[in-house]
């Protein structure tokens, strides 16, 4: 959870303005695992986690008894890898990598005798603590992004942690939460731990994190691959073309990954014709078949799709689609626009500031901030394709932005501080964050009076 220490920030405090500190005294180096609110923050999210799991009913969350929970009973009965469905694409055990599934039928053996019930559940629980340490990580790299500024690192951290949609993989059955620690656990190598290493074995070790992730899940190298090649080129600067060790060390991480799981791909390829397993043949491409991408861009009939996504992707990064009642959201999601809209202005504002000299990064600040956001952006551009061109349901896809949260997190805490005179920071802050936190008891009091009676009624309970 620590970092190394940093000295300054973007923001840095006029010479008149107040601190948390006494005056007279001067400011220590702040000490995070010695901080009561860094535990209470960790807390409530972990109690917001274990209650969820109880909370959204048992069978329904995302493709959790389509795909995950009948995965893993495969893979613990059969003890080899779900069959190849003839005629079917991406069906539904065969479409993930089986690393994740494979991890959980240790547990799923023992609850077994219990019932599917008792084994869903155990398998949720499992999620809380798993999505802990990916907050860990996080921590990490928000208190370097923050420059070990201790308002801003807990407001972001708080964000982070209390973030409603966060909950869809903290409190459910999903292989989302093998991405959350392998996209984590690269963002926190390479923009904390290693950022200074220029030698072939930290290639290596980000390589094969993201080629275990690709084990996880197909979309881990979607955002791991361009955020180690952001990394190599920013790391051996504007000439990294001509530097060999930039391209030694992009062969290695390169080779490292595929090890481990180039046959997965492989055998995609050779089943489907795609890396991904999907392809546009699946039946969810929202353009006819007989048009082309290009065509689509050049005649017009991309654009309204794409503008469909940004807004989709940005409605549903907040939450699920139904969490909220529909009769909150014009308070809601104005809300959450006035916020978004500061984040952005606080943004610009703090790349004004920078451009004039008047605000510098601290040592090791900008790695952590800009590939935090640049992994977000990579999944954001990725998304809007694929709801474009492949799957149309990906539209609403903002649980698939989770992996580089602190990307949207740490903008929006930046980009408020900027905004605000010191001695209101504090409570733009506060309010930011209970704003996030009672969404989540929103979005519970809307899943247990409409949504978890409307599919018990609609579709049974699960047994």
């Amino acid at each position: 959870m620590e970092a190394p220490p940093i000295v300054s920030d973007t923001h840095p405090r006029e010479s008149g303005d107040s601190s948390d500190d006494a005056p007279g005294i001067a400011r220590t180096e702040w000490q995070p695992r010695r901080d009561p609110l860094v535990w209470v923050i960790l807390g409530v999210y972990l109690a917001l986690a274990i209650a969820s799991s109880f909370i959204h009913e048992l069978g329904y969350a995302a493709d959790e008894t389509s795909r995950h929970l009948p995965y893993v009973e495969w893979l613990y009965h059969e003890r080899t890898l779900p069959p190849a469905v003839p005629g079917e694409e991406a069906a539904p055990l065969e479409l993930h990598p089986p690393l994740y599934y494979a991890l959980l039928t240790p547990l799923y053996a023992l609850m077994e005798p219990y019932g599917r019930r008792a084994s869903l559940l155990a398998l949720r629980l499992v999620s809380p603590p798993l999505v802990l340490i990916v907050l860990l990580l996080w921590f990490a790299v928000i208190r370097r992004a923050c420059a070990n500024d201790r308002r801003k690192s807990l407001a972001a951290l708080a964000l982070t942690a209390w973030w409603p949609n966060l909950f869809v993989d903290a409190s459910m059955l999903t292989n989302d939460v093998g991405t959350l620690l392998t996209l984590a656990g690269l963002l926190y190598l390479i923009s904390v731990r290693q950022w200074e290493r220029r030698d072939l074995a930290s290639a290596a070790l980000w390589g094969g994190l993201v080629g275990v992730g690709g084990l996880v899940k197909t979309s881990v190298p979607v955002a791991g691959v361009p955020l180690i090649a952001i990394a190599l080129v920013w790391q051996h600067g504007r000439r990294f073309y001509r530097d060999g060790r930039f391209w030694t060390r992009g062969l290695v991480a390169a080779a490292a990954f595929l090890a481990i799981c180039g046959w997965w791909f492989a055998r995609n390829l050779e089943l489907h014709g795609s890396l991904t397993g999907i392809t546009p043949t699946l039946g969810f491409r929202p353009i006819p078949e007989a048009i082309s991408n290009w065509e689509a861009v050049t005649y017009g009939m991309a654009w309204p799709l794409v503008l469909r996504a940004i807004n989709g992707l940005w409605v549903s990064v907040f939450a699920g689609a139904v969490w909220f009642p529909e009769w909150t959201h014009p308070v809601v999601y104005t809300l959450l626009r006035i916020v978004t809209m500061a984040g952005i202005l606080g943004v610009l504002v703090g790349l004004w500031r920078l451009a004039k000299g008047r605000a510098r990064f601290a040592e090791g600040q900008a790695p952590a901030l800009l590939l935090s956001i640049a992994g977000f952006a990579v999944l954001y551009l990725s998304d809007i394709y694929v709801a474009t061109f492949i799957h149309m349901g990906f539209y609403q896809g903002g649980r698939y932005l989770l992996p580089f949260l602190p990307g949207l997190t740490l903008p929006l805490v930046l980009g408020v501080g900027q905004l605000m005179p010191d001695r209101w920071q504090k409570h733009a802050f506060i309010a930011l964050t209970l704003l996030i936190l009672a969404l989540n008891f929103l979005a519970w009091y809307h899943i247990t009076t409409y949504w978890n009676p409307f599919v018990v009624q609609n579709a049974g309970r699960f047994e």
